[in-house]
């Protein structure tokens, strides 16, 4: 990307907003301009485009400049996903599945046989690149949204997503054994009679953590987290290999997975599965009562899963035991109760030195067998899932630590403290509560975000300050330097123990096993016994001069991977409520804009949109600095984190969207709206729409 900077003019790549405006950065350390969507003449998001400055200064302080396109230099895609309808002319159009983009697509060829409404992939003809309106053809067709997996596809080409296997990496993988030949074995410490077991969802089929633990004294515990050995499988360069990287994480949607693997590897030959052999790499942690970890031990390994275990089920033996658990578990339950005691050790050290925990319900759609939306339920996170997410933590340090100390070049997880922006933002929303972030030209250190939490512990807007907390933070990235993880307050981080599904992972496997190889990853951690003065091995040059590049690819396709999967969960949800309109639900105000407010309903996280016109007879202006909609003349507000009471009033499937009404807030539990107060004089409107049951399925 350049910057000309010539008579105004400057080359950055776009970045969609939300509203259909666009962001463009430049090279340089410049802040970025804003391009009106009136002003983006046919460019889309990704594309690299050339600007013109419309102002040398910003209009008001902390605005961003403003600018306008006029060229479109290259485009990151020349295809475009969307569902097709038909004017009364005959003519073909695109209604792009991005919403905000400001593009009109008339379809010139591919369109035979095509139905009004179906989702097509149609290629953009470049001639029209400059301008709003562009001509295209079809090249694929997906199908009508009501037939199930069409949204996925749409999804999926959307994102650019890969879906098929070159030819190459499926002869590559067809070519692997069914089980770890003997030889592997045989150069491994053999584990096949420690008690381990896999702990995972219901649904899932790829297993590729064991943990195991024992009592080593009446104060210390070990711990061990054993990673199928996909390294073992996929050398750096092959085919497998690049394959993993171009998709670099998996992609989980309700009804199927996109793995970065294969299923010969993801789901068979590295998966952790009961009663069969399995080659993995392992971490051993001595770890005391306090939750400190007095030594580690890292080992090349052969497993056998004693069972497989789901977090539910897990649960259940946990905190509401049966008589014939003993019977039923055996040893296993014995090893469950020692992980237990060691989880509440190290999440108990680990919250003592500020680590922030967001536990935050979010809506699994429940799918019948045709895979049709029948309800939105809030997912469980419990003592099972706390207990996998502690111990994974742990040895995604210990390995960090070890590649670090020995100047291995790794991928680290880096996580930086909140922009000062934000945590002025953030203070602000505090307020209303009777919180006060204390004031500091330096971030807030973690635990006095984890004391603000602590705070709203078991109250109302609980939900609401945890969600607040969380955007207040910054993404984290993969880096090539460790720069230390500020949520999880950890000096040192990587991803480790998900080598089936985040490149990343399979990145530190390698890093690891070199190590390995030559004696020197055993050690104890602090104390008596430490070993020191081994020397670092000799750094592998091609792979630190590629880990920028690859430390900003897995970055991308974890994002990618992430929006993807928000895009079809809202998707699924919009669609199903697209029957229940006119029901009411109770929600939460998530947002407050001058054009109206944003509202989440409360049992099945969704937002949506209350717009400012329906909030009755009066002129309503907007305190940004209060969060609040203030009636001029009544004096009625509307403010952020407000309870209310909203009805469904429309649905866009288009714009995954929510039109809602408020009908009584909780500041009185009265009727509020001035159109709901004449609809019940008016009484009971004939033909109107009778909201559906609860599970009704969409055709």
């Amino acid at each position: 990307m350049s910057n000309r900077g010539r008579g105004g003019s400057h080359e950055g790549i776009l970045e969609p907003l939300e509203g259909g405006d666009g962001l463009v950065r430049t090279s340089d350390r410049r802040p970025p301009f804003l391009v009106p969507r009136r002003d983006l003449h046919g460019a889309i998001a990704g594309d690299l485009v050339r600007v013109e400055a419309r102002s040398r200064r910003p209009s008001a302080p902390g605005a961003l400049p403003r600018a306008a396109v006029v060229a479109v230099l290259e485009r990151r895609h020349d295809t475009l996903v969307g569902s097709v309808e038909r004017d009364d002319e005959g003519r073909w159009w695109l209604l792009p599945f991005a919403s905000k983009v400001p593009l009109t697509v008339e379809l010139t060829a591919g369109v035979e046989g095509t139905g009004h409404g179906e989702f097509v992939v149609a290629r953009l003809d470049r001639r029209g690149r400059d301008a709003g309106v562009a001509t295209g053809r079809v090249v694929e067709r997906l199908g009508p949204v009501e037939r199930p997996g069409v949204d996925v596809l749409v999804v999926l080409r959307h994102f650019g997503i890969p879906e098929e296997w070159p030819q190459r990496v499926l002869l590559e993988a067809a070519a692997l054994p069914a089980d770890p030949a003997a030889a592997d074995i045989a150069e491994r410490e053999d584990l096949r009679q420690q008690v381990t077991v896999t702990i995972d969802g219901a649904s899932a089929r790829d297993f590729d953590d064991a943990i195991s633990v024992e009592r080593v004294s009446s104060r210390l515990f070990r711990v061990g987290v054993h990673i199928a050995d996909v390294s073992h499988y996929v050398p750096p360069g092959g085919g497998l290999d690049g394959e993993a990287y171009r998709r670099g994480t998996s992609v989980y949607y309700p009804e199927r997975a996109i793995p970065m693997l294969p299923e010969r590897l993801s789901t068979e030959l590295c998966s952790l599965r009961p009663g069969v052999p399995r080659l993995a790499v392992s971490v051993f942690l001595d770890v005391d009562r306090q939750g400190r970890v007095q030594a580690r031990r890292f080992a090349t390994t052969v497993i056998r899963s004693h069972r497989r275990l789901t977090y539910d089920e897990v649960r259940r033996v946990l905190e509401e035991p049966r008589a014939g658990d003993e019977r039923e578990y055996g040893p296993v339950l014995a090893m469950l109760r020692q992980a237990r005691e060691v989880m509440q050790a190290l999440h108990l050290r680990r919250t003592e030195r500020g680590s922030l925990d967001f536990d935050l319900p979010e809506g699994d759609v429940e799918l019948d067998t045709d895979g049709y939306v029948v309800g939105i339920r809030p997912g469980q996170r419990h003592v099972a899932h706390r207990l996998i997410e502690e111990l994974m933590i742990a040895a995604n340090e210990a390995v960090a630590e070890e590649l670090l100390e020995r100047q291995q070049p790794a991928l680290f997880r880096v996580h930086h403290p909140p922009d000062p922006e934000r945590v002025d933002e953030l203070r602000t929303l505090l307020r209303p509560f009777g919180i006060d972030l204390p004031e500091s030209s330096e971030p807030p250190e973690p635990g006095a975000l984890q004391d603000v939490l602590r705070r709203v512990e078991g109250r109302p807007e609980e939900p609401f300050v945890a969600a607040v907390v969380l955007r207040s933070q910054q993404r984290a990235i993969y880096h090539p330097d460790s720069a230390g993880h500020y949520a999880l307050a950890s000096e040192h981080y990587l991803h480790f123990t998900s080598p089936i599904r985040r490149y990343p992972d399979l990145v530190a496997h390698r890093q690891l096993k070199a190590l390995l190889a030559e004696g020197q990853a055993a050690k104890g951690v602090g104390g008596r016994g430490r070993r020191r003065d081994l020397g670092p091995l000799d750094p592998a040059p091609p792979l630190a001069q590629r880990l920028p590049e690859m430390a900003e690819h897995t970055s991308a396709t974890e994002r990618r991977a992430e929006q993807s999967e928000r895009e079809l969960l809202q998707w699924k949800k919009v669609r199903f409520l697209a029957d229940r309109v006119g029901d009411r639900f109770a929600g939460r105000i998530t947002g407050v804009q001058p054009f109206g407010l944003f509202v989440q309903l409360t049992e099945l996280f969704v937002d949506g949109l209350v717009p400012v016109a329906t909030l009755g007879d009066d002129y309503f202006v907007h305190d940004p600095a209060g969060h609040r909609l203030v009636g001029s003349r009544s004096g009625r507000s509307f403010r952020l984190a407000q309870e209310v009471e909203v009805e469904l009033v429309g649905v866009s499937t288009r714009h995954r969207s929510l039109d809602l009404q408020v009908v009584a807030t909780e500041r009185d539990g009265t009727r509020e709206s001035g159109r709901e107060q004449r609809r019940a004089e008016a009484g009971p409107k004939k033909g109107r729409r009778r909201p559906a049951g609860r599970g009704r399925r969409r055709r």
